[in-house]
């Protein structure tokens, strides 16, 4: 029995195959080897859905209004490039994905709310993705958006708070005023009377002074 040996055109079409299904593993795991794949699609398929993603400047806007007290930009940052890389592969495989709506939408805890957030994914995204790609979508961003509350890229500093008593004045670093008068009670428990919040500020910097005019609060 012969064996049919394929001609080189055929094999350079194969080799050419595979090594534009490597090209397009290794953009979706964004540029890490083995972290990400194509399945059932080719890189055609790929080079049609690989522009698919959300604004960011839209998603950061909406991160600001309802977590600008809560985090920073560099948490924005993490939050935007994660959720724009699960984008892209929810995208890549769009036609694998189920239809279903995701489920386990009600446990997750929504800092943003899962109508607005819907929204802002259904009018960027919904010519694109389905109903149950884009739940997926908004399921995942809720996850990532607590995980980043939970442990934030940033450390904020307590406050500096300024109290007063009479003509004295007590300078502590708390996360509220109540914190801050029971630090100061601790430390000078001869104080009768009620202290009085005269004024917050940031954490000091290196070899500052801190100044206080009387006439500030007279």
């Amino acid at each position: 029995m012969t064996q049919s040996i394929p001609s080189d055109t055929s094999a350079e079409k194969i080799k050419d195959q595979h090594f534009m299904e490597m090209i397009a593993a290794e953009d979706v795991s964004n540029g890490e080897v083995g972290c990400g794949q194509l399945a059932n699609t080719d890189f055609l398929a790929y080079l049609k859905v690989a522009c698919i993603n959300i604004d960011e400047e839209s998603l950061r806007n909406l991160l600001q209004t309802h977590l600008g007290q809560v985090l920073t930009e560099r948490d924005f940052d993490s939050i935007i490039s994660q959720v724009s890389r699960y984008i892209e592969s929810v995208a890549a495989s769009a036609n694998s994905l189920p239809t279903s709506i995701a489920q386990h939408q009600s446990d997750q805890t929504e800092h943003i709310p899962t109508t607005i957030l819907q929204q802002l994914l259904q009018i960027q995204l919904g010519d694109f993705l389905q109903e149950g790609a884009i739940a997926q979508v908004i399921e995942f961003t809720h996850k990532v958006v607590h995980q980043a509350v939970l442990q934030p890229r940033h450390t904020w500093p307590n406050p500096i708070w300024v109290l007063k008593e009479g003509d004295t004045f007590y300078i502590a670093q708390a996360v509220s005023p109540d914190e801050a008068i029971e630090i100061v009670l601790a430390q000078h428990p001869l104080i009768t009377s009620e202290l009085e919040v005269v004024k917050v500020g940031g954490v000091l910097a290196p070899n500052q002074v801190i100044v206080l005019d009387t006439n500030d609060y007279l």
